[in-house]
């Protein structure tokens, strides 16, 4: 069932990444400007029941963090235990920029908990794209077992590639999340760190149109 989220606009420091590569500028990028926010959020699926996930923009409106409380995906075949080998969710951020001023996600981070066997393999992809285009950005990190670790990773393969927002208006950002175990054995992963911090970071680059 979805479910809707005030609007939000704390900001939430960024966690320390694996992968020490940043984002470069998008060409014609400029700081963000005042005045955007985030209206509404509506989200659904296996890996993010009711009152399951929420998200925050940065006070400078750069990067916006999401986190999920139980988005995990777990199998154990000895068990046959396989029918939450697969968690989706699906979140839609209605996002409002100034007029004359447009957005675009740069980079993903991706911050979880893996306690794989051998032989179990953990897949995490993550899907955005603008509703109404055909333009997708897709990131998927594969994770092998045997491991039993906190794991943060950060796409590289959107940078400098993603579409923009809509010119001035609302947007509706929709990004699709799965995580997925496959194997045999048992294993888990989760999408937020045993200590319960954050989970996800999507950088924005803002542009004037």
């Amino acid at each position: 069932m979805f479910s809707f989220i005030r609007e939000v606009s704390t900001f939430v420091a960024l966690a320390a990444l694996l992968v020490p590569t940043l984002a470069a500028p998008a060409a014609g990028a400029v700081s963000a400007p005042p005045g955007v926010t985030i209206e509404k959020i509506i989200y659904g699926g296996t890996g993010c029941p009711q009152n399951t996930a929420y998200v925050n923009l940065a006070s400078d409106r750069e990067s916006f963090t999401a986190y999920f409380s139980q988005f995990t995906a777990y199998i154990n075949t000895a068990t046959d235990n396989i029918k939450d080998a697969r968690k989706f969710c699906q979140l839609n951020l209605a996002i409002n920029s100034p007029p004359g001023w447009q957005y675009t996600l740069v980079q993903t981070s991706f911050t979880g908990y893996a306690s794989l066997g051998s032989g179990i393999m953990a897949t995490h992809t993550s899907t955005n794209y603008f509703a109404g285009s055909t333009d997708e950005q897709t990131f998927s990190v594969p994770i092998y077992g045997p491991t039993y670790r906190d794991f943060t990773a950060r796409s590289t393969s959107i940078v400098g590639n993603g579409a923009w927002s809509p010119c001035g208006t609302q947007s509706l950002l929709n990004i699709k999340s799965e995580l997925v175990l496959s194997g045999e054995g048992y294993g888990a992963i989760r999408e937020t760190k045993a200590s319960g911090n954050l989970s996800r970071i999507y950088a924005l680059q803002w542009r004037t149109c």
